[in-house]
């Protein structure tokens, strides 16, 4: 969807023809191996004969006659036999020729785990392209540089450079990590089982939309999850994602370098440049990502959604607990995050009430109260009567059962996890997830019924609503965007390329033009040069108007006392002439002056601004929000990324508290909402066609007019890319 406004970084376009010999290889040299403690090469080689692979991997040294007891090799054109999978152990500036070196041995994967590459600078960014040309070269895939390597966890095979691969237990879920801490991290929680642990580092040549890609048709993954810096070919991401999809598997991901400081230390840390937080947000809604805030929600979204049988149907959220109190914590944190919980049906409130106490009431969220530890029929009778209720998708049953209870206190709570846990097991339809308000680790004797069952098992509130909502919610790829094919590609304008193309500021009257010739209304106007051309042009166009100096140089025209409003004689046109030539001439008098825009003056009208502005990697996106001179004081603001379908713009707009003015505010006639959406799809199709030249386009304001009497735009600013003064 997104090709057409991408600009690619220029190592991003990797065709990775060898994963399998990356991911699964047979036979595995290691260059650099070598006895030395701490040597990341002796630590991933002795790594490997822990495993069993004696007899299948080959140190290369060019010196030592043996690495831990085993035969080494001088050189890779002396093994003998053909491998796989190189790791290469040696320093950043020996790395390249080591590449071409594989390469002559018919080598068809390598780990690099050298640092000194892009997260050095200028310098290193230089080696680094000189890595990937010779990978390229070789049609060679290759984990690194910078990183620890990575292990098949399922087939035992740590091509890794630290001492904890063992502690990763074998599962269904990929973790896929940037950060090679991050990947020791995660994978050591001990809640987590993994098919493959992957810390690409620098991810110069294999980025993780090439893991992801193969990881699609690999049986032993059920889902990935993502530590990620940055996104170097959405294309190639999406196209990841979409098999992903396809087979089911869905992806969890928690981005790093949200902000300032964190995009710093990022670009420190794997010479990254980290794009705006809300074009990633736009484009993992569109791809169906599941995004996460923090590791917690990261560990608690992978438990879910690689423990959850069935996959979420979209529909509402059950909760259950046995304490008024806990229920009410619970909502507190679901309205903060913005997961409600449907009414239950008539029917479902009616058979609760049979079953329940007295003083019991029943809805949703559900405190059965703690006269279930008395009637061991109450727990699963509640169960089976939300199972039933058509309004509820999926149950989350929250029971916090802390490892430091009583003997006697955690048989109590026992009960009520195999009430759970047989529950799951006779409606294995319906997904449902155990929830411990508390974040610690949860009394095992609880767990246990839990764990047999497969019931997913979540720890801490807010994480916890959060994988909820974010499986229920997400975790799906937007459809393909209607109206989009039957709505004509727009065509470009050689005139208009061209202008675009000498890169020189374009002044509000060229930038007005240049919409209605995209189809984007505007207000009528006449440029004049003169007092008396400004009093001519006003009764031609009809009183009221407006005044403004035309400027290419004064984009921000009501700064400079440019803009004169609501003129309605001759005599207001001529003062208004007057005080705007005196600003300008006091505020700004080197500005080059093309005349004076004599515009008609819209009545009442909701302001909104439109625009586009580029967000790396993804290219131009399109901005909507609440509009006027209080634009940046207020920030109300939502971004998509075009295409846009009619779909698309009505959504970005509901995002907005521009919605709630629009639809009609304490009693005011609603907006001509429907007109403001249609520009917004015209200027997605302006960034598809014109996105090469165009660096940013702001439409500021907007008029929304009644319903039914369309919207203009009323100023507009066009940002050629390279723009010169």
């Amino acid at each position: 969807m997104l090709t057409n406004n991408l600009r690619q970084a220029p190592d991003a376009r990797r065709a990775c023809t060898s994963m399998e010999k990356l991911l699964y290889p047979k036979r595995i040299a290691v260059l650099g191996a070598t006895e030395r403690v701490g040597a990341p090469a002796g630590i991933a080689f002795r790594n490997l004969l822990d495993a069993g692979w004696r007899g299948n991997i080959f140190p290369v040294h060019p010196s030592a006659e043996t690495v831990f007891g085993v035969p080494a090799f001088r050189k890779l054109a002396d093994l003998p036999v053909p491998v796989d999978c190189v790791v290469i152990g040696l320093a950043a500036d020996k790395v390249v020729s080591a590449i071409d070196e594989a390469a002559d041995a018919g080598i068809g994967a390598a780990v690099v785990l050298a640092s000194g590459f892009a997260e050095l600078g200028s310098g290193g960014r230089k080696r680094q392209a000189e890595l990937v040309a010779a990978a390229e070269r070789a049609g060679m895939a290759v984990c690194g540089p910078n990183c620890l390597g990575l292990i098949n966890v399922g087939a035992r095979i740590p091509l890794y450079a630290a001492d904890n691969w063992a502690s990763a237990p074998k599962g269904r879920l990929a973790l896929l990590s940037h950060s090679g801490s991050g990947a020791i991290t995660l994978s050591a929680t001990g809640r987590l089982g993994f098919s493959h642990v992957v810390s690409s580092g620098n991810s110069a040549v294999c980025d993780l939309a090439e893991y992801l890609e193969f990881l699609a048709d690999d049986e032993q993954t059920g889902a990935a999850a993502l530590f990620l810096e940055t996104i170097r070919d959405p294309a190639a991401f999406e196209r990841a994602m979409e098999a992903m999809h396809k087979a089911g598997k869905p992806v969890v991901c928690l981005r790093i370098g949200r902000s300032s400081a964190g995009a710093a230390a990022s670009a420190a840390h794997t010479g990254t440049l980290v794009g705006s937080n809300d074009a990633f947000d736009a484009f993992f809604r569109r791809t169906g990502v599941i995004a996460v805030d923090d590791m917690d929600e990261l560990i608690e979204a992978s438990c879910l959604v690689t423990g959850l049988k069935v996959r979420a149907p979209g529909n509402g959220v059950g909760l259950i607990n046995c304490s008024g109190g806990e229920v009410a914590h619970a909502c507190d944190i679901a309205e903060t995050i913005g997961l409600s919980f449907p009414p239950l049906a008539e029917t479902t409130t009616r058979e609760l009430a049979t079953v329940l106490p007295a003083f019991a009431t029943p809805g949703n969220p559900l405190d059965v109260t703690g006269a279930v530890f008395a009637d061991r029929t109450m727990y699963p009778a509640a169960l089976k009567a939300f199972a039933g209720d058509p309004s509820v998708g999926f149950l989350a049953v929250v029971q916090d059962a802390p490892a430091g209870l009583s003997e006697e206190g955690a048989t109590s709570y026992r009960r009520i996890a195999e009430d759970v846990a047989e529950f799951a097991r006779s409606t294995p339809e319906l997904p449902v997830a155990f929830i411990s308000n508390l974040s610690g680790t949860m009394h095992p004797h609880v767990r246990q019924p839990l764990d047999e069952a497969g019931v997913p098992v979540l720890t801490g509130t807010r994480a916890a609503l959060k994988a909820v909502l974010n499986v229920v919610s997400g975790g799906r790829p937007v459809a393909a965007p209607e109206g989009l094919s039957a709505r004509p590609r727009l065509s470009t304008q050689p005139e208009w390329i061209m202008r675009l193309k000498t890169g020189r500021p374009f002044s509000e009257h060229e930038a007005k033009a240049f919409l209605r010739d995209h189809g984007i209304p505007t207000t009528r106007e006449i440029l004049a040069t003169s007092e008396d051309e400004c009093t001519a042009a006003a009764a031609k166009l009809g009183y009221p108007v407006v005044l403004k100096i035309a400027s290419e140089d004064l984009p921000h025209k009501t700064e400079v006392g440019g803009v004169a409003l609501h003129l309605t004689s001759e005599a207001e046109v001529r003062d208004a002439f007057g005080r705007i030539m005196a600003s300008i001439g006091k505020h700004a008098p080197k500005a080059r002056i093309d005349g004076i825009l004599v515009q008609e003056m819209i009545g009442d009208s909701i302001e909104a601004i439109v625009g586009l502005a580029r967000h790396h990697p993804f290219g131009l996106a399109v901005v909507v929000g609440s509009g006027g001179i209080m634009v940046e004081l207020l920030r109300d603001a939502a971004l998509g990324l075009p295409p846009l379908s009619d779909h698309d713009a009505r959504g970005l707009v509901e995002r907005t508290r521009l919605a709630t003015l629009l639809d009609g505010f304490r009693g005011a006639a609603p907006a001509d909402r429907k007109a403001l959406e249609t520009i917004l799809t015209a200027v997605s199709d302006i960034a598809l066609a014109y996105g090469e030249w165009i660096e940013a386009l702001d439409l500021n304001p907007v008029a929304v007019l009644q319903n039914g009497q369309g919207a203009c735009v009323l100023d507009a600013l066009i940002v050629p890319v390279g723009q010169r003064r």
